[in-house]
């Protein structure tokens, strides 16, 4: 098997609950994904993403990656994607550093892997750890009423584990926090992340 073709597509995937805001006034409106279809020799076509959370969140961009992933990719066609290894060495001999760029393209290579061997890429990394998992919901920073009502929405539609987004004034995160638990089921759970918004103090 052998990489013949690299497409990569901008995809803008708004957020269904509207802004995601956190700490320090920092927010975003849409995932603004890179979409990466690797097509091999055999006809099998695989699929990775990088979303990164707007410029803020972590070291990662959506510009940076539009323009990383097609300073890699010619380096890549002819190899086989299945030396998961060998392409990783690759990337890295090629293009130094930033591996949230090469992330879409590893991702792309694993779902290859999985077609061609029939086995799902859960197999391939070491097995399934159960057979369901729990839903988890960040609830966006808002007034704490508001909050409230989403975590209620939410654990109504079978999420059970919730994380606040607090980091801002400290009587108002003590209301956000304090108003969650009271819509949950005892087998629920719910932590405050303040995303660096409060001090060790």
């Amino acid at each position: 098997m052998r990489i013949e073709t690299i497409r990569a597509y901008r995809v803008v995937q708004p957020f269904v609950g509207g802004a995601y805001n956190m700490s320090k006034g920092r927010s975003a409106d849409a995932f603004d994904s890179l979409i990466v279809g690797m097509t091999s020799n055999t006809g099998l076509t695989g699929w990775g993403e990088m979303a990164p959370l707007g410029n803020f969140y972590s070291a990662a961009f959506p510009a940076g990656t539009r323009a990383g992933v097609p300073e890699i990719a010619p380096h890549l066609i002819g190899h086989d994607p299945r030396g998961l290894a060998s392409i990783g060495r690759l990337m890295d001999t090629v293009f130094k550093g930033h591996p949230y760029i090469k992330s879409a393209l590893d991702m792309a290579c694993w779902d290859l892997l999985g077609k061609a061997t029939g086995l799902p890429v859960c197999v391939l990394m070491g097995g399934r750890f159960g057979e369901s998992i729990r839903l988890y919901r960040a609830i966006s920073q808002q007034a704490p009423d508001e909050m409230a009502k989403k975590v209620a929405q939410y654990h109504e539609q079978g999420y059970t584990r919730f994380q606040l987004k607090v980091g801002g004034d400290p009587d108002t995160d003590i209301e956000r926090i304090g108003a969650g638990p009271a819509m949950l089921r005892p087998t629920a759970r719910l932590v405050a992340d303040a995303n660096t918004g409060w001090t060790q103090h």
